[in-house]
């Protein structure tokens, strides 16, 4: 690839960037992060902010989807954040105490923040899983997973910048759609909505296919040109991201840097057919889903959160098929810990902001299925298999009876294939098993229901496909992708006890230390 192609590649990334900055810069939950974590949600949220408008706009509006309206998409969100930092700041300037944070302990810095969410007081963080770090090893630790994280994002984006698009859904199924879309200047192309033209999947979520489109139009790239390439291999970066922040809030910092230099090395993630170097859609999908799941039950339910939340679910919804069911698997988890503060709580006012929050978080989610539903009402289904017609109680029942050995013995074989995942999947075990003390805390059981939808969702699909085998070796790997935030999160927290354990051998002095 040329320089030129290089640029355009990285150029891509700003487009998608720009108004997922602006997103954050209006959502107080995430403007309050670091900026490494910040950065992470501002990717996903632009994602959901740009193609989610031209998605709209086309469909509902007939805008063409050409470079004025691109431009204007990835803009209107970025002036509208870069107004309300510049309001804030007058504001400032005018009041100080009308924008003073409230009065906290000096724990509750920007960089305590996370370790506050899960407890609430310094003596009980031992309790909690939260491991304080030396600062020697910790400094050490994070010099380490930087690198390690950085080498291994610059192999996939060397390979996408130096060779072709090589994986098959890439190439027969999203790409294709990307460039009907962009060809015809519509989300609602021609060669979708007649029958006559055989097309796979013509009825699949648009959004990943509009961003790619979005990405080619806006700058300029000739039809064999695939300025798109880095726009998939950065949604390896932020689910990284989405790894450390929710490992962060739920375990601290020693677990979260250890899970994520863990989560950055197996191979599937860089180069298997759904990894960074693809145009598979499992990839963003989730980062997506992690990055709200984490929203949802890692950080406090306040509106701003759950609106935060809900974006990165409608997302979701727009990405593939299995979307709506991550979605509303997502929602009931989160409505779940509002039931039980609603039974806990006697403050009529809390309990209101928690059903705004739930309010908040499932209103994205409605219109993103109202408007894929008006948008697949006029495109015949053809070359798809539609599981959910297929997914009946007797069907489910019968095919686990009669498949269980087969799905059984594929689905271990490839969870534990050394050359795809290094064994990573066999250390979670150990190490969830030797920690399970910390499934007794909510916030990791709801992350382990969270993290075993995909591989449900999938193991339903096997069950009623009419080639179950073929299925599972090309599905599998990609459910674990799908469900790898939610999981890592119990790794960490499961991870947790154990360097506890270690660091008050270390310093068995320190205040924090257990008790002989």
């Amino acid at each position: 690839m040329t320089a030129a192609g290089v640029a355009a590649n990285l150029g891509g990334i700003a487009l998608v960037m720009l108004p997922g900055l602006g997103v954050t810069e209006l959502l107080v939950p995430l403007r309050r992060l670091p900026w490494l974590r910040r950065l992470g949600y501002a990717y996903l949220t632009g994602v959901g902010a740009l193609g989610g408008t031209l998605f709209a706009v086309s469909h509902l509006g007939g805008v063409p989807l050409r470079r004025p309206a691109i431009i204007v998409a990835a803009l209107a969100p970025a002036a509208l954040g870069l107004a309300a930092a510049l309001a804030r700041r007058r504001l400032a300037v005018g009041n100080p105490d009308a924008v003073a944070p409230r009065t906290r302990p000096a724990a509750e810095n920007a960089a305590a923040v996370v370790v506050a969410a899960v407890v609430a007081a310094p003596e009980n963080r031992t309790a909690a899983g939260v491991v304080p770090a030396a600062p020697g090893i910790g400094r050490r630790l994070r010099v380490v997973a930087a690198l390690a994280t950085a080498v291994v994002l610059a192999g996939p984006l060397i390979s996408a910048l130096t060779g072709p698009l090589a994986d098959w859904d890439g190439r027969m199924t999203w790409s294709p759609l990307a460039a009907y879309l962009r060809h015809e200047g519509t989300v609602d192309a021609e060669v979708l909505r007649d029958a006559h033209w055989l097309v796979l999947h013509p009825r699949y979520p648009p959004l990943l296919p509009l961003a790619q489109a979005a990405v080619q139009e806006a700058l300029g790239a000739g039809q064999d040109e695939q300025f798109f390439r880095a726009l998939y291999v950065a949604f390896l970066g932020a689910l990284l991201v989405m790894v450390y922040d929710g490992a962060r809030r739920a375990a601290g910092r020693w677990p979260a840097k250890l899970t994520t230099l863990c989560a950055c090395l197996p191979p599937f993630f860089s180069y298997g057919g759904g990894g960074a170097t693809s145009a598979y859609n499992d990839l963003p999908l989730a980062a997506l889903y992690g990055g709200a799941v984490v929203l949802l039950l890692a950080y406090r339910p306040r509106p701003l959160t759950g609106l935060a939340a809900g974006c990165l679910l409608a997302a979701v919804l727009l990405t593939k098929n299995e979307g709506v069911l991550l979605a509303a698997a997502a929602i009931l988890l989160a409505a779940s810990r509002l039931w039980r503060r609603r039974r806990g709580s006697r403050r009529p006012a809390a309990t209101g902001r928690h059903l705004a929050w739930l309010a908040a978080t499932a209103l994205p989610v409605l219109a993103a299925a109202a408007l894929l539903a008006a948008w697949r009402a006029a495109i015949p289904n053809r070359g798809d298999d539609d599981y959910f017609a297929s997914l009946g109680l007797g069907e489910l029942l019968h095919g686990a009876v009669s498949r269980l050995p087969l799905i059984s013995r594929a689905v271990l074989r490839l969870s534990f294939s050394p050359a795809a995942w290094l064994g990573f999947w066999a250390v979670f075990l150990v190490v969830v098993l030797a920690g399970r003390q910390a499934l007794a805390r909510p916030v990791v059981r709801r992350m382990l229901i969270a993290g075993l939808v995909p591989l449900i969702i999938g193991c339903a699909a096997y069950t009623v496909s009419s080639r179950p085998a073929e299925l599972i070796d090309e599905t599998w790997p990609r459910f674990l992708v799908q469900a790898f935030v939610p999981l890592a999160v119990v790794f960490a927290s499961a991870l947790a006890p154990m360097l506890r354990q270690v660091v008050a051998r270390r310093r068995p002095s320190a205040p924090w230390a257990p008790s002989p």
